[in-house]
């Protein structure tokens, strides 16, 4: 794996310097932060590391607005970093970080994150989440060398930010399902090692949400743990499909049009929590599907097909990158009529693995609404057009088999839409 230590601990702050001389000797130090995190641990880094006798420099982004993973920030701290020969420390999260860890492996360098809040899971993954021309994707590269992250400090982290860990955390529950059926239907084989790094410490996560609501020590680095266990699955994949499924594509749309609430970008934990919700809910309607109603839907030509996407996406690389991604995930023929019966067939033994799987959809929701995370559209800024939007556009821009690439197969995706007015909306 590219991490090579991993420091989680109370006072661990203090160890920032000896930690970054143990990895990378008495090189030069570029402290990556925005206005939020250097408040919350800034001086306490910079004196870590000076105190270790390592040079300084900062590159600070403003608190507001806030700063967006894409080229352009990515060419910012690239720039700074080219100065001299440092390794950059990002004190922050999941922007920051994705920010920092591209512009680092573009100079082909290591570098060292100090987490403020167990709030992603994308701390210790391999490759970074950031929008291109518009377009989200992942983009290859190294994950840290070096986390550190002081559970007195994930503690006292905004509560929305600790709400955001959770949302992304119990999004392991409909990415592990999607895999699943991946691996039923012989698309992608699940590598039993990498399942129990995720799926373990999951559980054990779910059945912490009180004292996660409660900023509980044991709970927060529970969480923790489970999000770097979520990253490290990653690195030994060199893919997200461990972590990552449908409800992830869903905030990736939302991402790629900047969904805002009070003037501020939703949080990827908060759109992953609505997308997760969102996936329950259609794995249940999945369960309770007649395999009558599996027969005899009619499909989308490629011509269709291709009009649909141009007329989603307006951006024209956008669009230029859906379409390359759907056409070759794009069946027809034959072997759209393979696929179905494949799919008829595994509807049995979905329906079994689903139960087994995933929790109720209002246990779930009780438990992301008590640590303070959206279960609904409306409690981020959207509405249910927005949603079915935003699942018509997640099939869109992945190659990844999951439950919408199912529905879609099936013809039966416009039912899949319209069960979404079902999703619960009530704030308990």
């Amino acid at each position: 794996m590219d991490t090579k230590i991993s420091l989680v601990q109370r006072g661990a702050i203090e160890k920032v310097g000896s930690t970054f001389v143990e990895a990378f000797g008495h090189t030069n130090a570029l402290l990556v932060a925005d206005g939020n995190t250097l408040r919350v641990a800034g001086f306490a880094t910079v004196r870590s590391l000076e105190k270790a006798g390592i040079e300084v420099r900062r590159f600070i982004f403003p608190e507001l607005p806030q700063p967006y993973a894409d080229e352009h920030s990515i060419a910012q701290v690239r720039l700074s970093l080219e100065m001299d020969n440092c390794i950059a420390v990002v004190l922050g999260s999941g922007t920051l970080n994705d920010i920092t860890k591209r512009a680092s492996s573009e100079l082909d360098r290591p570098y060292m994150v100090v987490a403020t809040a167990p709030s992603v899971d994308g701390y210790t993954s391999y490759g970074a989440a950031v929008s291109i021309k518009g377009f989200k994707q992942t983009l290859s590269c190294a994950a840290p060398q070096v986390v550190l992250a002081d559970t007195d400090i994930l503690c006292e982290a905004p509560s929305d930010m600790i709400a955001s860990g959770y949302g992304d955390c119990m999004a392991k529950f409909t990415a592990g399902m999607d895999w699943i059926l991946a691996d039923l239907l012989g698309v992608q084989a699940i590598r039993s090692d990498v399942w129990d790094m995720v799926q373990k410490p999951l559980r054990s996560v779910y059945a912490h949400h009180h004292g996660i609501a409660n900023r509980q020590r044991e709970g927060i680095g529970l969480l923790f743990d489970a999000l770097s266990a979520s990253g490290f699955a990653m690195q030994i994949m060199h893919d997200s499909r461990p972590a990552s499924g449908a409800e992830h594509l869903i905030s990736h749309i939302w991402e790629m049009e900047h969904l805002s609430k009070d003037g501020l970008a939703v949080s990827h934990g908060f759109k992953v929590a609505v997308g997760t919700m969102t996936i329950v809910h259609l794995y249940e309607e999945l369960a309770s599907l007649d395999i009558s109603d599996c027969y005899g839907k009619s499909s989308q030509s490629w011509e269709e097909r291709k009009q649909a996407i141009l007329s989603f996406f307006p951006n024209e690389k956008v669009a230029e990158e859906a379409l390359a991604v759907s056409k070759a995930k794009f069946l027809e023929g034959e072997a759209l009529q393979a696929r179905r019966k494949a799919l008829i067939a595994l509807l049995p033994a979905l329906k079994q693995r689903i139960a087994e799987q995933l929790p109720p959809a209002q246990e779930l929701r009780s438990t992301l609404l008590e640590v303070g995370c959206p279960v609904h559209p409306s409690h981020i800024n959207a509405t249910l057009v927005d949603l079915k939007r935003a699942v018509l556009g997640a099939q869109m821009i992945r190659n990844r088999y999951t439950v919408l690439d199912l529905y879609y197969e099936l013809g039966l995706f416009d039912r899949a839409l319209e069960c979404l007015e079902g999703l619960s909306g009530r704030v308990d």
